[in-house]
């Protein structure tokens, strides 16, 4: 108890309130953590230091409450562990304690070492105002934020006037852009029942605002060929703490981080494509439904008998999965911030997210959600999280489509 005392005592004098360190972590491997950041510390004004520090603090806000959550067993089955369904083919979906997983382990020791030790943690702390492919939702959420108008990033808007050269994708971007504020603030945006406090853009208005967004989709590439246009122009996501993020940190007492915690917003009236990556991947879904089977999701690991294996070499294996079986419709499960909000994707699960916005009112201003993360993606010789959309197996290169065979290449992952 004493060495508590002396942490919470220690951080109480920095000005930040320290967490609890649990019983399942070993003190001695957060307190005095030794952290080794990805860049050089950034240097700020006075003027300008007081903007970066309101953006630290949301953001130890943010970390906190997503490590209780993911360690909270009162709503579960679980001991010191939120349930999460991690397989939607079976009637149900298949749940597990997620804090069984080695990655969510130590994503969440990384996250309290974090918290306890924040004068070290934040040397790899900056507002990332010199990068220029992260952008500002702009709009009434910029407008709200005094750290967002002070880092004046490219917004949205100028995104899809000067670097989306379909006009559909323009168009639909143009929309999102537009009502991306009613999107993520309101009553609808719930925080799941396992959070401690609300971690949403109502509460922390300059991290939401000013994170830094990343409309992935909107740019012409490759990959889009086999996206919708819709999602193009209609999903976007930050990352807080990553090393695409604000708080990037290379290691933590020698070990290497692979902790990449962020939000993504995907309108309505949407399907994301089938896809899969090599990097486990979570989702927390922030929002109440207007109908009870809005908000839809498929999930399907790489080892399932409904997996058919068509061609394989040392590096990848090309699957197939018939999308307009009779029972398909079966192996979607609706999901909330009120029901089974909880997913995780083990590495080369292939999953969809699809959004029914027929119940809505206004469809045109809502979205779905989450508080996202991928847990190890450090690891490069597995492709670093690159997302791989699937494609129809009738015409490659194509859009994977509800209702036909679809194809997906997953990475052999090295252990």
């Amino acid at each position: 108890m004493k060495q508590y005392a002396l942490l919470a005592g220690m951080l109480m004098s920095a000005g930040v309130n320290a967490m609890d360190v649990p019983d399942f972590l070993d003190v001695n491997d957060v307190k005095d953590a030794e952290f080794k950041c990805l860049t050089a510390p950034a240097k700020y004004s006075k003027a300008d230091q007081k903007y970066v520090d309101i953006l630290w603090k949301e953001t130890l806000t943010y970390l906190e409450a997503y490590a209780k959550a993911l360690t909270n067993g009162e709503q579960s089955h679980c001991l010191n562990s939120d349930e999460a369904i991690f397989d939607t083919t079976e009637d149900g979906g298949k749940k597990m304690c997620i804090m069984d997983r080695r990655d969510m382990k130590i994503m969440v020791k990384n996250i309290y070492q974090v918290i306890n030790n924040p004068d070290k943690a934040k040397q790899c702390f900056s507002a990332r105002e010199d990068v220029n492919w992260i952008y500002s939702p702009g709009g009434e959420l910029e407008k709200n934020s005094p750290v967002a108008k002070w880092l004046k990033r490219t917004t949205f808007n100028e995104f899809f006037d000067k670097k989306v050269t379909n006009k559909d994708v323009r168009k639909i971007g143009k929309e999102f852009t537009k009502n991306f504020a009613k999107m993520v603030t309101g009553d609808e945006i719930q925080m799941p029942s396992a959070f401690p406090y609300d971690i949403s853009a109502n509460a922390l208005p300059n991290l939401w605002a000013a994170a830094g967004w990343f409309p992935m989709y909107g740019e012409e590439s490759k990959r889009n060929d086999k996206n919708f246009n819709n999602i193009r122009g209609g999903y976007a996501y930050a990352e807080i703490f990553g090393h695409w993020g604000l708080l990037r940190i290379d290691e933590i007492n020698g070990e290497k981080v692979g902790a990449e915690v962020g939000m993504t917003a995907q309108s309505v009236d949407t399907l994301y494509p089938y896809h899969n990556h090599a990097i486990a991947e979570i989702y927390y879904n922030m929002r109440k439904p207007a109908c009870a089977s809005e908000f839809k999701s498929f999930a399907i690991r790489e080892d399932s008998p409904l997996l058919k294996t068509v061609k394989e070499d040392d590096k990848m294996r090309r699957v197939q999965f018939d999308a307009g079986q009779q029972n398909e419709h079966t192996m979607w499960l609706a999901g909330s911030a009120e029901q089974d909000p909880l997913l995780y994707f083990h590495q080369n699960t292939i999953h969809a997210f699809e959004v029914d916005g027929s119940c809505e009112a206004k469809p045109e201003q809502k979205a779905i959600v989450s508080v996202w993360a991928r847990s190890n993606a450090h690891d490069k010789r597995n492709d670093y999280g690159t997302t791989l959309l699937c494609e129809s197996a009738a015409k490659p290169g194509t859009p994977a489509h509800r209702g036909e065979v679809i194809q997906c290449d997953l990475t052999k992952t090295k252990w």
